[in-house]
């Protein structure tokens, strides 16, 4: 028998496709796979829209991200527009640039959530936000990748928001790389996706600096750092909060999906 007209529709199948939407704000010029290491870690069924920030000519220095905050704004809004629930936005050192406090920053965010109807999260607030939820008081920073303003810009931020460094530095600071140029030379050959071994030595050598420290940080957005927390943590015997891991849980945290995220250190696990 054939039907005249469409068949009827299934009430069952009159549903959002995903379970939760996000999207990514990311930083220009820089192949940022944030999606990607989210839905690695992040329970299934959850659907990932990014923008990539377009600055021309850009040169990863502080000055110009200052200049274009407000891109982050835009770009926020275009994501909540496209129906995302939560936005997260990756590159930690843009709470800082323009001398902005963490209690700036969290008001900041709290007023583009409110008006763009979408909760809005920064990297580098996440981390002090996932070190308050741990109860860590004293830190050991592995600065990564970054450059000395970078490094100085987010520690700075860091004891802003009450935590008292007690060892920080960058690769080069602990002796991974003989100067920025060799440093350079890596992360072009690699398009910023530092080796694992970067990613391991410089948080053991931030703990091993410092071991007293509540928890290891871990500042760089660029560092790949969620498939290695659990290892890492089972090492020094206490928390790592990392930038990507840090914006991961607290976008988790705002999707209330209600499934554990195992395995993958005590902050994603605290959900």
């Amino acid at each position: 028998m054939s039907h005249d007209g469409p068949l009827p529709l299934d009430p069952a199948d009159v549903r959002p496709r995903y379970r939760g939407y996000v999207g990514f704000v990311t930083t220009p010029r820089f192949f940022d796979d944030s999606p990607q290491q989210f839905l690695a870690v992040a329970p299934e069924g959850i659907g990932v829209c990014q923008r990539v920030l377009h600055v021309p000519d850009y040169a990863y220095g502080l000055d110009q991200r200052a200049r274009n905050f407000g891109l982050l704004e835009e770009a926020a809004e275009c994501l909540a527009a496209a129906h995302c629930q939560v936005v997260g936005q990756a590159g930690t050192n843009w709470v800082h640039t323009k001398g902005t406090t963490p209690d700036e920053i969290a008001a900041f965010c709290d007023d583009l959530s409110d008006r763009m109807g979408a909760r809005f999260l920064m990297a580098g607030h996440c981390i002090v936000e996932a070190l308050r939820t741990l109860g860590a008081r004293t830190i050991a920073v592995s600065n990564g990748y970054y450059r000395d303003d970078w490094r100085d810009g987010i520690n700075h931020y860091l004891t802003q928001a009450g935590f008292e460094i007690l060892s920080s530095g960058h690769m080069r600071d602990q002796g991974l790389y003989a100067s920025l140029e060799e440093q350079v030379a890596v992360e072009e050959a690699t398009v910023w996706d530092h080796p694992d071994r970067d990613v391991l030595e410089s948080i053991r050598l931030a703990h091993a600096a410092a071991p007293t420290a509540d928890a290891v940080v871990q500042t760089g957005s660029g560092f790949r750092t969620a498939p290695h927390v659990a290892g890492l943590e089972a090492e020094c015997g206490k928390p790592v909060v990392a930038s990507d891991g840090a914006l991961y849980w607290a976008m988790l945290r705002e999707l209330d999906l209600g499934d554990p995220v195992l395995g993958r250190g005590a902050l994603l696990e605290s959900l």
